[in-house]
């Protein structure tokens, strides 16, 4: 059976191969998922090998619906086919527990997989490891960990075309690993392992997506996550003028012996006033160092309504596991003032965690609270359905350079084509104090490139503005954008290496590139992206401190740029 869709060079066959439920996907003559199983365990029964029958039940356009007649009882399938990629998920046929998904991706030979590494365990509680990559053959032994992977999976695949594999829509189900089982094939894997985790008859699994690009332009543009989320309940955000994205000071990351007292945090306010940021972000230790923890937040939120920024707080999500003391906590935080949370630590996606963080979103959302996720995987999609969720971690970011862990160029280099593939993140970029391998500029174009539209800036803001190291790139911290009408990756980029990406606020243009390498590299721009006529270009490039230089440039320009190692360009133009 083969689904096609004329809007899709991609083709998905469904076989059943003595019985046993197979799916492959194809570009052209081109494979990209080699035969592969599908299916699931549900209680003590595994539907997927000993099929008897497949019909397709629906065709319209790019959706289908399949219907598999399996020994051990009938399942749907659903799937959707996009110009860059496709998808499916399984419709449960009954209630019970799901023991594992028997469905697998077989990766084309000779590819290059890119995937996040941290020695430990942390590394598939929170998703915070660094971006690195291996021949495709080697994934099942690459980490000292062992074979089982985050999501996503990015694939560098013969003749400059790439993949990637992840999942969209994760709702009442556990969070897809990816299990690398040899011959290039990975499984789906859950965090319950054999215990499994509980399901209802008739539900939907999430969408086991597979991206495809012919470049990286396309890759990164790639807008399936958010198709494939459903749309926000309108009865719960009927109104939404509070879900304002900003720019936020952040008093943890640079703390002192003077973190957190009443004074300090109000030196924050004044500084984000300044410098026209929008939230300060009150972390750990506010509940435990204040003797009256309510009354001072409201004063300090009073403070900071009068200077046109608003608060928000941070708690450990162990205590917001129980509904009614998560109820009673966030009451307190609207009668305070605060306009968002930062809470922590899931540290799993297990079904559990996901629940919690799906209700943890409707219950702030129901009291008009924008959300942080830290300490969690990568978004699947959640702002589409819950868009009070503003960013999230499930990212390796700059939190770790003060642990002795400094974040290195070519990671950074990586991001865009890897994590952020799966959507916002909340990275922390600019710190420029303590910057690891990297340099000024690099730490600035970082705010550029990154996208989160709540955008925590890990420096200083009163070092920002006392410094005069930082006196030049002030105006451009006072307007910089943390949402983008359009983004283009340009040429020269590559994973890891170099990342070049132009993206436009209106009608302004930035272009954001970093050396992701230890050796000087060459970046020509051709900004053929811009209106006819003149353009007035600000160049923000490394010397001692920021250099900037005025320009006057045009479409048909080729401007060339020599960056340091682990160097950074930020270039702002306007008419």
């Amino acid at each position: 059976m083969r689904l096609t869709h004329a809007g899709s060079p991609l083709s998905v066959v469904l076989s059943a191969e003595n019985g046993a439920l197979n799916w492959s996907v194809t570009a052209g003559h081109k494979a990209l998922i080699a035969p592969s199983a599908a299916g699931f365990q549900l209680n003590n029964a595994s539907f997927g090998l000993a099929v008897e029958q497949m019909e397709v039940l629906h065709g319209a356009g790019s959706k289908y619906t399949v219907a598999v007649k399996d020994r051990q009882g009938a399942f749907n399938m659903e799937f959707r086919l996009f110009k860059d990629g496709c998808a499916f998920r399984y419709i449960l046929p009954a209630g019970g527990q799901l023991m594992k998904e028997l469905t697998a991706f077989g990766m084309p030979a000779e590819s290059r997989v890119w995937f996040f590494e941290r020695t430990n365990a942390w590394k598939l509680k929170s998703y915070a490891g660094w971006w690195t990559h291996t021949t495709v053959d080697s994934l099942p032994v690459i980490s000292p960990t062992g074979p089982v992977q985050g999501k996503p999976l990015v694939l560098e695949l013969p003749g400059r075309s790439y993949m990637a594999i992840t999942e969209a829509a994760l709702y009442n189900y556990s969070g897809m690993r990816l299990e690398a089982t040899g011959n290039r094939m990975v499984q789906v894997n859950f965090t319950e392992g054999n215990a499994g985790f509980h399901v209802d008859a008739g539900q939907l699994t999430p969408w086991r997506v597979i991206m495809y690009a012919t470049d990286l332009n396309s890759l990164v543009n790639n807008g399936m996550i958010r198709a494939l989320n459903p749309q926000p309940d309108a009865s719960l955000y009927r109104d939404v003028s509070y879900i304002r994205p900003g720019k936020a000071v952040w008093s943890w990351i640079t703390r002192k012996e003077n973190y957190m007292q009443p004074a300090e945090e109000k030196r924050f306010i004044d500084a984000a006033a300044a410098l026209k940021f929008d939230y300060t972000l009150l972390d750990e230790g506010w509940e435990t160092i204040w003797p009256d923890k309510w009354e001072q937040l409201t004063d300090i939120c009073r403070y900071a309504e009068e200077r046109k920024v608003k608060v928000w707080v941070w708690r450990d999500s162990k205590l917001l596991r129980n509904p009614r003391q998560r109820d009673l906590f966030l009451d307190s935080l609207v009668q305070c003032g605060v306009a968002g949370i930062k809470t922590d630590f899931m540290n799993s996606e297990a079904r559990e965690l996901i629940d919690f963080e799906i209700g943890f979103l409707k219950a702030t959302a129901a009291r008009r609270l924008m959300v942080n996720f830290h300490g969690c995987h990568a978004p699947t999609g959640e702002s589409v359905t819950y868009p009070n969720e503003m960013t999230r971690e499930g990212i390796r970011g700059l939190e770790l350079n003060p642990m002795n862990e400094p974040i290195p160029a070519w990671h950074n280099a990586a991001l865009p084509f890897t994590r952020f593939l799966c959507g916002h993140g909340d990275y922390t970029p600019g710190f420029f104090t303590n910057k690891g391998p990297t340099t000024y500029a690099h730490q600035l174009a970082l705010m550029y490139l990154f996208n989160s539209p709540f955008q925590c800036v890990a420096e200083n803001p009163v070092t920002i503005l006392n410094d005069p190291l930082y006196a030049p790139i002030i105006p451009l911290l006072q307007t910089l954008p943390v949402t983008w009408d359009e983004t283009r990756v340009l040429e020269g980029s590559e994973i890891g290496e170099l990342a070049a990406l132009a993206k436009r606020s209106g009608k302004e243009w930035y272009v954001a590139v970093i050396n992701g390498t230890d050796q000087p590299r060459e970046f020509t721009l051709r900004p053929d992206f811009l209106p006819r006529g003149r353009h007035r270009a600000l160049v923000v490039k490394d010397g001692n401190g920021f250099v900037l230089e005025e320009q006057t440039i045009r479409r048909q320009d080729a401007l060339k740029f020599t960056l340091p190692p682990t160097g950074g360009l930020v270039i702002r133009i306007s008419r």
